[in-house]
This record gives structure tokens, C-alpha cells and sequence, in this order.
């Protein structure tokens, strides 16, 4: 067991250091961005801005592969604990956390309302980073009031609250998160950070 033990935790390690670089990757490719931003063809801006999307995202998969792995890791390793002292394990086997689920594609699309909008210029760029997630199919504007944006989205293809959140971040550079997300109601809140 103590291999199995070992391995896990290479793998959890492996996953942070994967993670991590791809952080630091996504944060060089934003301050390489902006420094280049006047020097640079709209095509190749519009580019960037995308890889620097899909960094975000996969940073966030793998920050949530290295999650699940470590609680795999631990229940393994109470169950190995459990059986080294001869104790039974319980009847019904433990529960793992629940994956995000995603908000479907389609239909008349998600209520999404924001709070503390940096300003109408950051309603601006919070929109067309929306516009540019492959997976939107539009992001329209509804209400805009006292730092609190109402917009409907449309997805063309599945996506997660956290998807939609680190998209936005990768995109703006201002940090965001989802206060609540209900898939079945259509309805996400986020909330940009100070």
C-alpha cells in the first residue's frame, strides 16, 4: 500500500507543479500581451487573448484533477488504514464531492448578474471577453446599474460556472468568482474581487 501511497502523491505533486506553471505561463503571456498590445496585429491580439483563455481554463482543470486526487488519496488511504487495523469498512461506500455541473447549451440562455463591475468600461470588457469564450454564442447586456450588470448568455456548447469565471479573468486580467451557480435555474452570480 505504501507504493500506491508514494504514487499517489507524485501524482498530486506532478499535478501542482503542472498547474503552477501553467499559472505563471498564463500570467507571462498577459504581461508579454499588454506590453505588445500596440505593436501587434488585431489577429494576433485576438489570438493571444484566446491561448490565454484556454491556459486559464486548463489551469483550472488541473487545479481540479490535483483536488480530486487528493481526496482519492485520502479516502485510499483510510481505507487502507481501516483494514490494517482489521475494522470493517462501512456498508455504504463514502461519497466523493460531486463534479460542477455545467450549464447546457441553447435555449433562451443563463441570467447572469455581476457585481462590482470596475466602471462602465469594465462592463465593456467584461462582454467581449464573454463573446470570445468558444463556447458563448452571445452575451447580451440587459441592465446596468450601480456597479451590478444583468447579462443574458447564450452558450453554444457546455460550459461550468468556473469556466465562465476563469474565461473572464484570463481575458480582463480582474479577477472574478462565482458566488452561486444553478445550472437547472439558468441563474450564475459572480462577483469581480477588489
Amino acid at each position: 500500500m505504501t507504493d500506491d501511497r508514494a504514487q499517489d502523491e507524485a501524482v498530486e505533486r506532478a499535478s501542482r507543479v503542472i498547474a503552477q506553471a501553467l499559472k505563471e505561463a498564463e500570467i507571462v503571456l498577459a504581461s508579454q500581451r499588454e506590453s505588445r498590445q500596440q505593436q501587434l496585429a488585431p489577429e494576433l491580439i485576438d489570438t493571444l487573448e484566446r491561448f490565454s483563455s484556454l491556459l486559464a481554463r486548463l489551469v483550472e482543470h488541473t487545479e481540479h484533477l490535483a483536488e480530486r486526487m487528493t481526496e482519492l488519496t485520502e479516502a485510499v488511504a483510510a481505507l487502507a488504514d481501516m483494514r490494517a487495523r482489521g475494522a470493517t469498512p462501512p456498508a455504504s461506500t463514502p461519497q466523493l464531492p460531486e463534479m460542477e455541473r455545467a450549464f447546457a447549451p441553447g435555449g433562451e440562455g443563463i441570467d447572469v448578474t455581476i457585481e462590482a463591475v470596475p466602471g462602465f468600461q469594465g462592463l465593456m470588457e467584461l462582454q467581449r471577453a464573454l463573446v470570445r469564450l468558444p463556447e458563448v454564442q452571445s452575451a447580451a447586456v440587459r441592465k446596468y446599474q450601480d456597479d451590478e450588470a444583468a447579462i443574458q448568455l447564450v452558450l453554444a456548447q457546455p460550459m461550468t460556472a468556473s469556466s465562465v469565471a476563469a474565461g473572464i479573468t484570463g481575458s480582463t486580467g480582474h479577477p472574478i468568482i462565482v458566488d452561486d451557480a444553478r445550472p437547472d435555474q439558468l441563474r450564475l452570480r459572480l462577483r469581480f474581487l477588489a
